[in-house]
């Protein structure tokens, strides 16, 4: 007895395998794609979630632990906005034949008043400042010694940074240790956050 070739048999037979290959393949792409939504959705969770850039100032200060007009730039020393970190300036001033250049260095500490995130800050800080003076003591706006070396600084102050950059602003009491005492400064200063 030989076997007959059916082609309605061939014909269900192609059917049925292009019918598994379909559902085989509809099968794995739907893992595929639960597999992809897994890995999507921390990806969507993060992406919520704000960075924290530590702020960095740039500001103009009169007085303060640089005596004089000077440009400064503070940052923290970790990804904080308050707490621990440092100031370093330049400036210069002069009234005619009395001059004073200074280099002010302090480590500072913020302490953040009200509400976590909030913009206001009471600043302490300590350190030192290159002072190099020309002048005489009987000068018409300021009085000058001349004087080259190191001075002693601190600052109790306060401090309004936004946490979003900005405008910021200082004020501060400003104690100068030196050779012949304490003075009783002050400072203001104005800047940018970013």
């Amino acid at each position: 007895m030989g076997i007959v070739n059916n082609p309605k048999s061939k014909k269900v037979k192609k059917t049925f395998t292009l019918k598994a290959v379909f559902l085989l393949l509809l099968i794995t792409s739907s893992f595929y794609l639960k597999a992809q939504n897994l890995e999507e959705n921390p990806i969507k969770r993060d992406s919520t979630v704000v960075e924290f850039k530590k702020p960095r100032t740039v500001f103009l200060e009169a007085g303060g632990p640089g005596l004089a007009l000077t440009i400064n730039y503070d940052t923290r020393f970790g990804d904080h906005r308050d707490k621990w970190g440092y100031r370093v300036g330049a400036g210069y001033y002069n009234t005619g034949a009395n001059w004073v250049a200074s280099v002010p260095l302090q480590l500072n500490y913020l302490y953040g008043l009200g509400k976590q995130g909030g913009n206001s800050f009471v600043e302490f800080g300590a350190g030192t400042t290159f002072v190099r003076s020309h002048g005489s003591p009987k000068g018409v706006t300021f009085e000058f010694d001349n004087i080259t070396g190191f001075i002693g600084t601190g600052t109790i102050g306060y401090r309004f940074q936004q946490d979003n950059g900005g405008i910021n602003f200082r004020i501060a009491f400003v104690p100068i240790l030196y050779d012949d005492g304490v003075i009783a400064e002050g400072g203001f200063s104005i800047g940018y956050t970013f």
